[in-house]
């Protein structure tokens, strides 16, 4: 089988936008080359519309509808599927600021308990952007995917600085505790976290892709086991600034063994299916798979940034879109996660014995934290001059 993807909404480190504020991935599933069996097909809808080639932005709302009914036929006699995968740009920047500081593996201040657990880490992650502004996002943001240096380390600080004067704005005395202590730790701390790198391939590791492509080789994947076919090909549109980070991430996934399983948080990825694959970057203008899923991301984005569409593309684009194959990362998916668990959790009868536990568990949790960091602070002292040995604030 082949496999073709395409984005939108890429600005590269600027997630901060305001005229593109998501990052938009689809990949197609096809069962055989498309390219090679549905070439003619694609050229006859393209000259219907008088152009050479499928290029949804330049043929606007009114060429798009004018299609729409041709490429849903085609969507249904080829048999292709879709994978989408949507990133609110800024909510990723601000997730990443909360990772950077909130891993206890990293952090010995945060919670060591709360941020394995996906429920609590989601919970915290809330809690901390309560506080955030903008600003501080775009300035922490900025120093983390520039090489480390006096000047990106001074940035973090002063990012950080600024949200411990709002720690106190949080409602509850527990928050304000667990997230001023780690924020406190990062600032005096700076230099020791492992975010910085040099290579600038390893930084675009920050960036929405990361989220993104991976999910859609697990829905390639899942279409290739399902249809007992391996993958021949990935075709992804030309992308030249990402070309190699691509082309590594494909070899880093690729390479796995069959069923071998990765956690991008605590969603299981599979790759096996994938093993054998070349991964190409292909010229939208010369490949009809690339175009139709041109044509599907346009309706994407349009959907997703309440712009009109016409009705046969609404119709398209629901024929072509299934939750089940759709990531979302976004605040607001966090809190549509979070709303019914907490829920069940507020409305739940639990015994005397189950609170206990509970209290039992979060009070080891907060003993385990103290001593880390009381561990941190000793190992911090060197035993010659007494000097503290961290790196912080240069």
């Amino acid at each position: 089988m082949y496999a073709y993807i395409d984005e939108s909404g890429n600005t590269g480190f600027n997630l901060f936008d305001p005229d593109q504020p998501y990052f938009l991935t689809v990949a197609m599933s096809s069962q055989v080359d498309f390219d090679a069996n549905f070439r003619d097909q694609i050229a006859r809808i393209a000259s219907a519309n008088g152009q050479t080639y499928l290029h949804a932005s330049e043929m606007g709302v009114p060429g798009v509808e004018s299609i729409a009914a041709s490429v849903m036929d085609l969507v249904e006699t080829s048999g292709v599927r879709f994978h989408f995968a949507c990133a609110a740009k800024s909510d990723v920047a601000a997730m990443k600021f909360f990772d950077a500081i909130f891993d206890p593996g990293e952090n010995p201040a945060a919670p060591p308990l709360s941020y394995p657990v996906r429920t609590s880490r989601l919970f915290l992650l809330l809690k901390f952007a309560y506080i955030l502004e903008t600003s501080d996002v775009q300035l922490f943001w900025n120093a983390m995917t520039s090489p480390q240096s006096i000047s990106s380390e001074k940035d973090a600080v002063r990012a950080i600085e600024n949200i411990v004067g709002r720690v106190r704005e949080l409602p509850d005395a527990r928050s304000r505790e667990l997230i001023g202590d780690t924020l406190d730790w990062a600032r005096n701390n700076i230099g020791r976290f492992s975010f910085w790198t040099p290579r600038k391939q390893t930084r675009h590791g920050h960036l929405p892709n990361l989220f993104s492509l991976p999910a859609l080789f697990s829905g390639i994947s899942r279409d290739a086991k399902e249809w007992g076919c391996e993958v021949e090909a990935i075709i992804h549109d030309q992308q030249s600034q990402f070309e190699q980070t691509l082309s590594e991430w494909h070899v880093l996934f690729e390479g796995l063994e069959p069923e071998q399983i990765l956690h991008f948080g605590d969603t299981p990825i599979h790759f096996g299916d994938i093993q054998g694959s070349r991964f190409e970057i292909g010229d939208t203008r010369l490949s009809p798979g690339l175009q139709l899923v041109d044509t599907v991301i346009w309706t994407f984005s349009r959907t997703v940034n309440n712009r009109i569409i016409g009705s046969d593309t609404a119709e398209l684009f629901d024929i072509c879109y299934t939750p089940e194959n759709a990531l979302e990362i976004s605040f607001d998916r966090v809190v549509a996660e979070l709303e019914p668990k907490i829920a069940t959790l507020m409305n739940r009868t639990m015994s005397h014995d189950q609170l206990l536990q509970g209290i039992r568990i979060t009070e080891y949790g907060e003993l385990l934290r103290q001593q880390r960091m009381r561990d941190d602070a000793a190992n911090q002292i060197s035993p010659s001059t007494g000097d503290n040995g961290a790196s912080a604030n240069r």
